[in-house]
């Protein structure tokens, strides 16, 4: 009888880990970055052409300095091309995207994105999610004295710890468009309190990767179980196909891709 109890017991969980399989879904997403959108941009048209031919692609993210100049009409025009897009988008803000001096801080810039995208949220710093994964957009931009430097302030950091913590029960992508891993080929683009955001996510072990832009180089290294991806720029005709194989434990694979 015991041993009747005990294959039982197995059986069923071998059910329960087989069904849990089976309904895990992979997830393919196109991150585009740096656009430095300036009236028009043949590349990003495209990219965006290229994007659309590819039917299992579930989103698209641009990871910051979508615009050249924080100008209202380049993130006008730039806002007109997204929309041609035939799959659900997500923005997050650069270091060129924004500045007071030029009227688009960040609740502008926004409002103008939701204008042309009414189901985007309207705050820079949000979650969304897909099938089981939850993606956490992080703005490390500032408006009040725009730079070269990104800066993820202690507000931002407990922001995003309190969302980990939250969602400690699924695997988390953090798109944000200054890296913390990546090594920046010019000393003079570092991003501030990395030490204290590293630490941050040392505390947790959901995070699976972390997708910027920023750098216009191609790296990827893991560091502390976490993938640190970082894509070269739009403006140039690169994007990268990022898939997350949920049958496979979470593996994260990417594809750069060249439009000429």
């Amino acid at each position: 009888m015991k041993k009747f109890v005990l294959y039982l017991c197995l059986l069923i969980s071998a059910c329960i880990f087989f069904t849990q399989s089976a309904n895990a879904k992979n997830i393919k997403f196109a991150q585009v970055t740096d656009v430095l959108y300036r009236g028009s941009s043949a590349q990003l048209d495209k990219i965006i052409s290229d994007i659309n031919k590819t039917s299992d692609i579930d989103f698209v993210v641009f990871t910051g300095n979508n615009i050249g100049k924080p100008k209202e009409n380049n993130l006008k025009n730039f806002m007109n091309d997204v929309k041609h897009l035939n799959k659900p988008y997500y923005i997050v803000l650069g270091n060129k995207d924004i500045s007071k001096t030029h009227d688009m801080d960040k609740k502008n810039y926004m409002k103008l994105v939701r204008k042309v995208n009414r189901l985007h949220p309207s705050e820079t710093n949000y979650v969304f999610k897909k099938n089981d994964v939850i993606f956490i957009v992080a703005d490390g931009s500032k408006e009040l004295i725009p730079s070269v430097n990104g800066f993820y302030n202690h507000d931002t950091i407990a922001w995003v710890d309190k969302q980990l913590t939250k969602y400690a029960k699924n695997k988390v992508v953090i798109l944000q468009h200054f890296p913390l891993a990546n090594k920046p080929n010019n000393e003079f683009y570092y991003t501030y309190n990395i030490l204290e955001y590293m630490q941050m996510l040392s505390r947790h072990n959901n995070v699976i990767a972390v997708v910027t832009g920023h750098y216009n180089k191609n790296d990827e290294v893991m560091y502390n179980g976490v993938y640190h991806i970082t894509t070269p720029n739009a403006s140039q005709g690169y994007y990268k196909i990022i898939d997350i194989e949920a049958d496979n434990n979470y593996g994260v694979y990417t594809l750069l891709k060249e439009i000429k």
